[in-house]
């Protein structure tokens, strides 16, 4: 119970945050920060009407060649090289595995229209 509670204590607190007129929202940056946020966020409705959006790194190719060409450059030894990579990069995810998750739910009626979950706001909050 104390460490729930300990838990909670160092989270961020909740707060409103404006929408710009483009749709673009900022996250606060010790939100960011405590969530592990990079450059990609997945986003998904919620069968409530709410969104959720999680933080993820998106599997980029070419950083990762460009990261293994710099190693080679400093000489490592293969061991060396696979120990330092690992270092560099942290786990990530392949977009495209969360773009399968996504239509699996479609399909499985997991997800709904945008239209009903404006009716669902409108009828909670009288929008």
């Amino acid at each position: 119970m104390a460490q729930a509670a300990e838990a909670l204590k160092d989270r961020p607190s909740p707060r409103i945050i404006k929408i710009s007129s483009k749709r673009q929202l900022t996250i606060p940056a010790d939100m960011h920060a405590a969530s592990g946020f990079a450059d990609y966020a997945f986003i998904t409705w919620n069968d409530d009407g709410t969104i959720s959006i999680e933080p993820i790194d998106v599997r980029d190719e070419s950083a990762s060649v460009a990261i293994l060409r710099s190693l080679l450059a400093q000489g490592l030894s293969a061991e060396q090289l696979v120990d330092e990579y690992e270092k560099i990069v942290h786990p990530t995810i392949d977009y495209r595995a969360e773009v399968e998750r996504g239509l699996k739910d479609i399909e499985a009626k997991r997800v709904h229209p945008f239209s009903d979950m404006q009716q669902r706001l409108k009828e909670k909050h009288g929008l």
